[in-house]
C-alpha cells in the first residue's frame, strides 16, 4: 500500500463496481471484526404487474444488528391506493421482525411520505433543513418489538 503522502484522493459521482466492491467490503469486514459476526442482509418488497408479471415497484432495506432500514421505497401514483404502501411497509417491519430487528430507521423528504409514515407509527428523530429553502428531510424511527 501506498504511503500517506502518495495516496491520490479522488472525487467521483461516478465509482464503477469494483471500487464500490473495495468500500463496501472493507467495511463489511470492518464492522464483522467489531461485532464479532455479521447478520448483514437485503430485505426487498416486490410489486409486480399482474398482466406483464413486470417490477413497478416495491421497498429496498437492509436488516443488521438489530436494525431494520429501509432505503427506498416507491409505487406509482396509481398504486398509491388500498393500503397497499401500508401493506407493503408492514411486510418489510414483519420480516425485519423475524429477523430480529426491534428498531428500524429511514430518511424521507417532506414532498415524498412523512406523513404517510407517521400514519403507520413511525416517529420523526430528525428534521433537517436542506437547500433550496422550503425543503425538509425528516429522518424517522419506529420501534418493532
Amino acid at each position: 500500500m501506498a504511503n500517506q503522502t502518495e495516496t491520490t484522493i479522488t472525487v467521483t459521482d461516478a465509482p464503477d463496481d469494483d471500487e464500490r466492491a473495495v468500500i463496501a467490503d472493507g467495511l463489511r469486514a470492518y464492522n464483522e471484526a467489531q461485532a464479532g459476526y455479521s447478520d448483514s442482509r437485503a430485505l426487498t418488497v416486490l410489486v409486480s404487474d399482474p398482466e406483464t408479471k413486470k417490477v413497478v415497484g416495491g421497498l429496498f432495506a437492509r436488516t443488521s444488528l438489530g436494525l431494520l432500514r429501509v432505503e427506498l421505497f416507491f409505487l406509482p401514483e396509481d398504486l398509491r391506493r388500498n393500503r397497499l404502501g401500508s401493506r407493503i411497509l408492514a411486510m418489510a417491519e414483519e420480516e425485519g421482525r423475524r429477523r430480529g430487528c426491534t428498531r428500524a430507521v429511514l430518511s424521507t423528504l417532506h414532498f415524498q411520505a412523512p406523513g404517510f409514515y407517521l400514519k403507520q407509527g413511525w416517529e420523526v428523530a430528525a428534521r433537517i433543513e436542506c437547500e433550496q429553502p422550503g425543503h425538509t428531510r425528516f429522518h424517522m424511527t419506529k420501534k418493532l418489538s
